[in-house]
């Protein structure tokens, strides 16, 4: 019986405990500022996070983490402290948790950067990126760190980027190409009016393709040639974006759309640069690609009218064909047939 009182004391007390109103929840040190930077990646809206995006804010650490001072300064003065005394992942640990429990102090900038710094240092480049991307979203606009412009924050990420393009790739010990890309536009974004913004679109494309991400690398081409109109980066742009496009066109011979936009972009990269390295190539895929584009034309007229067996259709299709491609091998034999088929 005792024991049929007990559990019913102790099930009444967990309800009025459940139906107790909760405790408001600690503010954070400071709210997240959206940033462009920071979106997932528009490439791919079903991606719920852009890996080189800036980490979630830094929240108060209570248990491991948490500071040994009682405030920023002397916080700040024991990371030093470990740093000059060689102790650089103590260090970074210290400024860390400076962060993490005083985000809105004077001396959480220069903490931040301080991490980033480390975290290059010791190799953890990834880390380091969106390291130094937390300090440009939440501080370098309107408490940035002593001594540093924004500008040597960008450069340090670009200079991660470029260390990681070469060891981007599809193997099982590379470093993936997206997120090297996804560094790269955020360099873009970062500074859009860097002289390097231009090459790092670029390079945002050079990525994508080390991934056979042709569509996306295409995105990134066509982004910087509307970005950057006068870049000399613009015709190399275009270049890589029609070889892009040609490998779409071979994937799926049969799409139209595929072909001809390939066409037209390698074609218009040969008006702006004829000269350029991948100027013979460009040509000779211009070539084949012609030739198919005439020989599907045919073919569909001949459809039209062979098979189908409709005049209206087969008249209309040839009379496209001879828009297109009048000095088509097929040509004369095509106005023979239209000169034959029933008038309307």
């Amino acid at each position: 019986m005792n024991a049929r009182i007990f559990a019913a004391a102790a099930f009444a007390a967990l309800l009025a405990a459940a139906s107790a109103p909760r405790p408001a929840a600690a503010a954070p040190v400071s709210a997240r500022t959206p940033s462009a930077g920071s979106a997932a990646d528009d490439g791919n809206p079903f991606v719920a996070r852009d890996r080189a995006a800036a980490p979630d804010l830094k929240t108060p650490c209570h248990l491991w983490g948490a500071p040994a001072e009682d405030d920023p300064a002397s916080q700040l003065a024991r990371a030093r402290a470990f740093e000059a005394r060689g102790r650089k992942k103590a260090a970074r640990k210290a400024y860390d948790a400076l962060v993490h429990n005083w985000g809105a102090s004077a001396e959480a900038p220069v903490a931040q950067l301080s991490v980033a710094r480390l975290r290059e240092a010791a190799g953890d480049l990834e880390e380091a990126f969106t390291e130094y991307q937390y300090y440009l979203e939440r501080y370098a606009g309107s408490n940035p760190a002593p001594g540093y412009d924004w500008l040597d924050v960008v450069r340090s990420q670009y200079g991660i980027a470029a260390a990681l393009l070469p060891r981007s790739g599809r193997g099982p010990f590379s470093v993936s190409p997206g997120l090297v890309a996804s560094m790269f536009r955020h360099v873009v974004q970062n500074a859009p009016d860097w002289e390097k913004a231009p090459e790092s679109a670029l390079r945002e494309g050079l990525a994508r393709e080390r991934d056979h991400d042709w569509d996306a690398a295409i995105a990134a081409y066509d982004r910087l040639m509307a970005k950057y109109p006068s870049s000399a980066m613009r015709v190399e742009a275009c270049y890589r974006a029609g070889e892009c496009r040609w490998r779409v066109s071979e994937k799926w011979p049969n799409d139209e759309r595929a072909l001809g936009n390939a066409l037209e972009t390698m074609r218009r990269a040969l008006r702006l640069d004829p000269s350029h390295a991948m100027a013979a190539e460009t040509s000779r895929r211009v070539t084949a690609l012609s030739a198919r584009a005439t020989r599907m034309a045919w073919e569909r007229a001949e459809f039209y009218d062979r098979v189908r067996k409709n005049p209206d259709a087969a008249r209309l299709a040839y009379a496209e064909f001879l828009r297109l491609y009048p000095a088509a091998a097929e040509a004369p034999a095509v106005r023979a047939r239209l000169a034959e088929l029933p008038a309307d």
